[in-house]
């Protein structure tokens, strides 16, 4: 099933792959891994990172009630004044790059402190080393992924 760009993904192979050699240096396991997968493979884990994204709790609301994908998205202007949600046209670009930086996640699997994070650790040590890791919650997304979603993620309230 290949890509559909607003119907299974937000970018398309090309452009994931542009993003992927914009921002990784040649010898990465991630790029070399990448340019080893078929077409097939590549569509199936952006895909899975679209769906991944998709059901992620977001701020606003689709910006067409009965579109496929989360995004674009009608979000709360930032002028108090209107009091309106202003649609997006298309998905932003940093949603884009969460969706390609989960996709390469998802292919080469987490490293070894964001299992443990994800596991719940808190901290843990062996003889002199020690570490610790923040509330020990755990992440549903890598921490790249999180970081470029961050403005479209709806957080907790005070509720008054």
């Amino acid at each position: 099933m290949a890509l559909v760009v607003n119907e299974t993904s937000y970018l398309t192979q090309i452009e994931a792959t542009q993003y992927i050699t914009d921002h990784y240096p040649s010898t990465d396991e991630k790029l070399i891994a990448w340019n080893l997968l078929s077409t097939g493979d590549k569509d199936a884990y952006l895909r899975k990172s679209a769906q991944t994204i998709d059901k992620q709790p977001l701020i606003g609301y689709k910006a067409v009630y009965a579109q496929p994908m989360a995004f674009p998205r009608r979000i709360r202007s930032y002028d108090p004044s209107l009091q309106q949600f202003i649609p997006e046209v298309v998905a932003p670009d940093a949603v884009k790059w969460a969706q390609v930086e989960l996709a390469l996640e998802l292919m080469t699997g987490p490293n070894e402190r964001a299992q443990l994070q994800r596991e719940g650790v808190k901290s843990f040590s062996v003889g002199n080393l020690s570490e610790s890791y923040g509330s020990g919650k755990s992440m549903a997304l890598p921490y790249e992924v999180m970081q470029l979603l961050k403005p479209f993620l709806a957080g907790s309230v005070a509720i008054k």
